[in-house]
């Protein structure tokens, strides 16, 4: 009786196991992505919870000297102990898995918060020289001698465009843009 109730209760962890495999493999890169690989990892800590004690209690009753089980009833018992080393061994493949979906899930987060710094990078490093010469004109000095050249404003964005042209060659011959 104790071992009918034994395999029975560990066959019942089979199609949750299965189930949690079918939607890892279900898994697609989705806004949603990281919320379900926690759900799932979750679930599978639930199901490691109850597994193992109950993989480390029938070990206990096999190789205990207390508890006289006959031979052929024996390996009954040893059969629910490798369904449950199966088990765990499927939960731990699993937890795997998700670990390994989570890291590339941060990974690919991690590039492209990258990519966009260094966006924001280029068009910083071009933009801040210019900015500091329009806010050198846009002071409201009388005495500049620029300011009364009939081509003075000319000259300044002739200035600026080869500044701001510089910085993007200086960046792209440093592979900035690759």
């Amino acid at each position: 009786m104790f071992y009918l109730i034994m395999d029975k209760i560990a066959d019942e962890f089979f199609p949750n196991v299965y189930q949690i495999e079918d939607e890892l493999n279900e898994i697609e890169a989705n806004q949603n992505l990281i919320e379900e690989v926690y759900e799932i990892r979750s679930k599978l800590l639930k199901l490691r919870r109850t597994i193992l004690p109950m993989r480390e209690l029938l070990y206990r009753i096999l190789n205990s000297e207390r508890l006289i089980i006959p031979k052929e009833e024996r390996v009954y018992f040893m059969d629910i102990h490798d369904h449950l080393l199966k088990l765990s061994e499927m939960i731990e493949s699993n937890r795997e898995m998700t670990a390994d979906i989570r890291d590339s899930y941060i990974s690919l987060n991690s590039n492209r918060l990258n990519t966009i710094m260094k966006t924001l990078t280029v068009l910083t490093s071009i933009f801040i020289p210019l900015t500091f010469i329009a806010s050198i004109y846009g002071m409201n000095f009388e005495y500049m001698p620029e300011l009364t050249w009939r081509f003075g404003y000319f000259g300044v964005l002739g200035v600026m465009f080869v500044v701001g042209f510089s910085m993007l060659m200086g960046l792209w011959l440093k592979g900035w843009f690759k």
